[in-house]
């Protein structure tokens, strides 16, 4: 009866564990987007004022078909990521083995850790999601990048078309991007493009629409009414590229902040787990009662508790400037 006893005790306190890991993740959140929010402002008024969006928005749904087709043309789609089978079958495996292991410390029993094993066939779509935001985030720093280059070639007077072409060259030979170079492979193809009597708006209205990334299109949009009003292209493009600039700081400055907070939440989480191990190696007759049908139901509400903990914490941290 006391082992029993202390069995609950010890599952009610990992299950308050995962609570407290929510908690402090939660508390630490508002701080952050206190933080957010005054930079949003502030990023906010440098903004350039760009009344032609609205009228754009019916243009962008003219061209959804024409993305969907140039992206079976080969033209990354920044949105979507497809894995191959290999990719697809390694993930699988990566997530079904983590699942057996943890589940296999509270059940130990190989066919409850086989079932909740399953649950790791649908880590490669979590990893899909990872992908396409690491993704997206080197493609904005390399478009800064670009973005510098541009502004200095129509400084010394060049024309906007030589300027973006001018751009991939300087690109290459400046920078190293290596195998994930997306910029040098977007201003091959607006090159492209514009080699073929195309507009220069049209080609930087595909890229926004493709990349998903907000200031992309926000600069597209501005470009376009710079092109169809005569505005200052050196002035939209240097205000542009210093907001996603600043953005870019900001963002490495929050994930400094919440760097640790992540190791806490991830320590703390493996803690359940390592608990429950250290007693089944040096009392293994200790858990007996856990390896009953009460004790598995109440294995089962603490992982699950545990589960939804984590995806809890991993949301809470994603903060977007």
């Amino acid at each position: 009866m006391n082992t029993k006893l202390i069995i609950i005790i010890m599952l009610v306190i990992i299950i308050i564990t995962a609570i407290v890991v929510t908690f402090i993740l939660l508390r630490n959140r508002k701080s952050y987007i206190v933080v957010d929010e005054e930079i949003n402002e502030t990023l906010n008024e440098e903004k350039v004022d760009i009344k032609a969006s609205k009228t754009n928005k019916t243009k962008k749904k003219k061209k959804d078909k024409k993305i969907e087709a140039v992206n079976k043309n080969g033209l990354v789609n920044y949105n979507c990521y497809s894995m191959n089978k290999k990719e697809k079958i390694q993930w699988a495996l990566v997530g079904m083995a983590v699942l057996f292991v943890a589940t296999y410390i509270f059940y130990q029993d190989i066919i409850w850790a086989l079932v909740f094993s399953l649950i790791g066939l649908m880590f490669p779509k979590v990893k899909v999601k990872d992908i396409i935001n690491k993704r997206k985030k080197k493609l904005l720093m390399q478009f800064k990048e670009a973005l510098y280059v541009i502004s200095t070639s129509l400084s010394a007077g060049k024309s906007i078309e030589n300027a973006f072409s001018d751009a991939k060259i300087d690109l290459e030979t400046v920078f190293d991007f290596g195998e994930e170079s997306y910029i040098i492979d977007e201003l091959t193809y607006i090159n492209r493009r514009l080699q073929m009597n195309q507009t220069i708006e049209e080609a930087l209205e595909d890229f926004a629409e493709r990349s998903g990334l907000e200031d992309i299109k926000t600069f597209a949009n501005v470009f376009n009414t710079c092109k169809l009003t005569g505005g200052n292209l050196i002035s939209v493009i240097e205000m542009t590229s210093r907001t996603i600039g600043e953005k870019i700081t900001i963002k490495q400055d929050i994930e400094t902040l919440i760097s640790g907070k992540k190791f806490e939440a991830n320590i703390l989480g493996v803690i359940p787990f390592g608990i429950v191990l250290f007693i089944k190696i040096s009392a293994p007759t200790f858990l007996s009662s856990l390896y009953t049908l009460p004790g598995r139901l109440l294995s089962t509400g603490a992982l699950l508790v545990i589960a939804i903990s984590i995806l809890w914490g991993r949301k809470i941290m994603n903060i977007e400037v």
